[in-house]
């Protein structure tokens, strides 16, 4: 798990443009928003949660969430790691000199596959953020920026990541989802790197796509509702009451950008920033 912790450190420390985020007032939602309450949504991600103040952002993710930690600390770099109900879900990583916070995605793979699909990747647009890294029995990890900014991760599938490709319920993640400044630019850029298929829906006269493999709902797609930030994949978690958690997210000092509401997804929705910065969608399943 050192991989992860070194690569993202390295990341923080030469990349700027996928860490400024928008403030509350800057952010429309447009009215059709995220649809990711398919009982056939598949995620698999693992997820790591940057952040300049390792303390404040467990307080605020556990008075949320209730999720429990498990500290660790490499060459002087402070690492937590997220249990939901005992369960490992992702990280945190605490790097004092960034000014917000930001959730990283990555796309565990196995050996065979990895390999060739940073290639394809690379090949299809998408840029190093920096060259890939590699350690002994962990495997090799690489952050890459997409089309418009959006900054995702393909690493080796191990122990410590490969329970993210299980159910662990309520409170964890649900999905992800892709704010795109160029939808039609999006699409091609997935469909070719990951031989997904792009599905549009329309609902009050509003699009979405889904990015799917056969039946299976693999992410979902938006046109960017942000002002002023390039394009981001925002994580999803399913709970049981969005209101109760906006309502959580305001007394414990986050903010939000979009309240549930019977006029979006039936009030299922909400979309927060913690303190710090970081996007997170919350949504309950059906």
């Amino acid at each position: 798990m050192k991989l992860v912790y070194l690569v993202l450190i390295i990341v923080l420390s030469t990349t700027t443009k996928a860490w400024n985020h928008p403030d509350v007032n800057s952010t429309k939602v447009p009215e059709m928003c995220p649809l990711m309450d398919h009982q056939e949504y598949s995620s698999g991600i693992w997820h790591d949660l940057i952040t300049p103040d390792l303390k404040a952002s467990k307080l605020f993710y556990k008075t949320l969430f209730g999720w429990s930690y498990k500290e660790e600390n490499i060459k002087g770099f402070k690492y937590t790691i997220i249990l939901n109900e005992e369960t490992v879900i992702g990280g945190m990583i605490e790097v004092p000199n960034i000014q917000s916070s930001t959730w990283i995605s990555s796309l565990p793979l196995e050996a065979s596959e990895l390999n060739s699909r940073i290639k394809l990747a690379i090949s299809n647009g998408a840029k190093l953020a920096v060259k890939p890294l590699k350690v002994a029995s962990l495997g090799k990890q690489v952050i890459l920026e997409g089309p418009q900014g959006s900054v995702f991760s393909l690493s080796s599938k191990n122990a410590i990541n490969s329970p993210a490709m299980s159910d662990s319920g309520t409170n964890s993640w649900l999905g992800i989802e892709l704010w795109s400044d160029d939808p039609e630019q999006s699409k091609e850029f997935y469909e070719q790197t990951f031989e997904v298929e792009t599905r549009e829906v329309i609902s009050e006269n509003k699009p979405y796509w889904y990015f799917t493999k056969g039946e299976v709902i693999l992410a979902g797609m938006i046109k960017n509702p942000v002002t002023n930030q390039g394009g981001q994949w925002v994580p999803y978690v399913k709970v049981a009451s969005p209101s109760a958690m906006v309502t959580t997210t305001k007394q414990a000092g986050g903010d939000v950008i979009l309240s549930p509401t019977d006029t979006i997804r039936n009030g299922k929705l909400g979309i927060i920033q913690d303190p710090h910065g970081a996007l997170v969608a919350v949504q309950q399943e059906n």
